[in-house]
């Protein structure tokens, strides 16, 4: 094991660089339309240089996952894809994720002991070729694309070494040295054909980028095929690919956690609500609020394949027994446990921005919370670029102003009056005082304290969404007919196939692909279409 260890820290099996650099800087603002003058085939130049990137731990997890099994994965290091991180922000590649990585990689090729003609295809104590066979096939699936001289120069080397104690310890040793080398932790972005500065990636490059996009996970056969053959070159065979790999369970599952993860929704279950008031509120009732909303995109995004702003004007859910007494809705599944299709007051509920789940993870233990509810909707709803933190210097200010015995709206009210909040709390306060007429854990109101509680806002200076809405249900249908949830949607996928975290709905990645797609055709599968064919998968910039 040290040996090993010794050759894979020398970088010998697959030696890529130093490591990943971090994605783009803060996102800029943005806004809901389609410019045409964007649009119109114009130069788009790439916004990432050349790089390598780090597999997140779920990739790095469902990848030997892929290759050895479950039983290659220790049960209790197994992350949870319900709760994966939308960026990689905090993930550093030092020292902890290393010896991380490398116990994973030891444990994974220890798994193969008592299973391991039926893994290698090799009888115990079998011969050299049969070996070789079947750790040149491992490493070229594992490395996502064929190895050099070199470096299988380098694999015997390490099978030489472990066949000094058995066979089979050579083969698993060598196993283990491919998993925990960079070129499996790390994929590539480095192209191989350069024009005027902008760098083609590879077919093995792109094919990589795309089945981590799609499914957390390695290139499946036929994918690894069509790279292995050049014909991923080719944008209508990367298109049918892309089509091929979203007719599957697992991919649309995939896609569904990954827009869950921009969201934040996964920040549901580490949420508690004061037991007194809210005693309903237990982990089981965040665990059907989270698959409410894993069983309405399945409905609405893969069943009927609707345009996406139907996540917004959507007045259908599915419940069990515990979410129809938060919805005020009848359930008549034959269990309390089952989840039945329900229809939800129209006037009380629209889609994503009035699930109880959502809410919930956006109040705090005893009340709502205008603050985090605005920020939702500028954000991840709609991608209107961020907010910069309050200064420290406000912290006792904001402290005395959440103790105070206020209504939210009193509270907003207060940060109007004060320039330094207001500067900030102008541009997403007024979201989240619409979404009052919802209690901390979602239920729907229409009084506070025996008070008939004010949903009006006015957003008529609010780029992209102006108007006057007199609830959340009303905002939610005009801004379905508008480009901007669409865009967010693109732009949110774009930025978790390539970790380019700075890229806005105003940048022309994104506005190419909604161009692309007429409202009432931005369906996911078509919008994952218009995204894996674009420039901004599969170019980059010359490393400067």
């Amino acid at each position: 094991m040290a040996a090993c260890a010794s050759l894979l820290v020398a970088g010998c099996l697959g030696d890529i660089g130093d490591g990943a650099p971090p994605a783009g800087g803060g996102a800029s603002p943005t806004g809901g339309g389609v410019d045409p003058s964007e649009t119109g085939g114009g130069l788009c130049n790439p916004r990432l240089e050349q790089r390598v990137v780090l597999l997140a731990d779920l990739q790095f997890t469902n990848a030997i996952r892929d290759l050895l099994g479950d039983e290659a994965i220790e049960p209790d290091q197994a992350p949870d894809a319900r709760t994966k991180p939308f960026v990689k922000k905090g993930i550093v590649a030092g020292t902890s994720l290393v010896h991380a990585r490398l116990a994973r990689a030891a444990y994974a090729a220890d798994s193969i002991a008592g299973r391991f003609e039926q893994v290698t295809g090799c009888a115990p104590g079998g011969d050299e070729a049969c070996a070789k066979t079947f750790l040149t096939r491992f490493a070229q699936r594992a490395f996502r694309r064929p190895l050099e001289a070199t470096e299988l120069d380098n694999l015997w080397s390490v099978v030489r070494l472990g066949q000094e104690t058995s066979y089979e310890r050579g083969v698993t040793l060598a196993v283990e040295a491919l998993l925990a080398s960079p070129s499996f932790s790390y994929r590539t972005e480095l192209g191989d054909a350069e024009v005027d500065e902008v760098v083609k990636l590879s077919a093995h490059e792109i094919a990589s980028e795309l089945s981590f996009f799609l499914t957390d996970s390695l290139p499946d056969a036929e994918l690894a095929a069509a790279a292995d053959s050049g014909a991923l070159n080719d944008p209508e065979e990367l298109t049918r690919q892309a089509g091929r790999l979203l007719e599957k369970p697992e991919t649309r599952s995939s896609l569904s956690t990954t827009l869950i993860a921009a969201w934040g929704l996964s920040n549901l279950f580490g949420t508690v609500k004061d037991p007194g008031l809210f005693p309903e509120y237990t982990p089981a009732l965040q665990a059907s609020m989270f698959h409410e909303t894993e069983l309405l995109l399945d409905e609405l995004l893969w069943s009927r394949e609707a345009d996406v702003s139907a996540l917004l004007t959507s007045r259908e859910t599915f419940v069990n027994g515990a979410l129809a007494q938060v919805y005020g809705v009848e359930h008549t599944g034959a269990s309390p446990e089952e989840f039945v299709k329900v229809e939800l007051p129209a006037d009380e509920r629209a889609g994503l921005l009035t699930q109880p789940g959502l809410l919930a993870a956006l109040s705090r233990t005893d009340n709502t919370s205008v603050v985090a509810r605005g920020l939702f909707v500028r954000g991840a709803l709609l991608c209107l670029g961020k907010i910069p933190s309050p200064p420290e210097s406000l912290a006792d200010a904001i402290k005395e102003l959440l103790e105070a015995d206020m209504t939210e709206r009193e509270r907003a009210e207060a940060r109007a009056q004060n320039a330094t909040c207001a500067a900030c709390h102008s541009q997403f306060d007024a979201f989240g005082l619409m979404l009052e007429n919802y209690d901390p854990v979602g239920r729907y109101r229409d009084t506070l304290d025996g008070e008939p509680i004010d949903s009006h806002v006015d957003l008529t200076r609010m780029d992209g969404v102006g108007g006057v809405y007199t609830s959340a249900v009303e905002f939610a249908d005009a801004i379905a007919k508008t480009d901007g949830f669409a865009a967010c949607v693109a732009r949110n996928l774009l930025t978790y196939g390539t970790d380019d975290e700075g890229l806005s709905t105003r940048d022309c990645q994104v506005q190419r692909v909604i161009a692309a797609l007429p409202a009432g055709e931005r369906t996911l599968p078509n919008v994952v279409k218009a995204i894996v064919t674009s420039p901004a998968l599969t170019e980059r910039a010359k490393e400067k």
